[in-house]
């Protein structure tokens, strides 16, 4: 059966924080998810958990994950939420 996880993450983009979300269909790592989400290159952490983008100037990390049903990951893309 396939799964949806909603990953939500927190990113720090120069001075300014953002967040954003994607759903995935199989579980994995927090790097694993930043790796996908935002096209991670290596893995480079600035802390634990929190890892530099390629050029080492914004960092992203998984602010939470949820496993959702079918309907619910449908709906959100509908909405173009995630």
């Amino acid at each position: 059966m396939k799964k949806n996880i909603l990953v939500k993450f927190d990113m720090q983009i120069g001075e300014y924080e953002h967040s954003g979300q994607y759903i995935f269909n199989k579980e994995m790592t927090e790097y694993q998810y930043c790796k996908k989400f935002w096209g991670l290159s290596k893995k480079n952490e600035l802390k634990t958990n929190v890892f530099w983008d390629n050029f080492e100037m914004n960092a992203i990390q998984v602010h939470s994950f949820l496993d959702i049903t079918n309907k619910q990951a449908k709906t959100l893309q509908q909405l173009g939420v995630a």
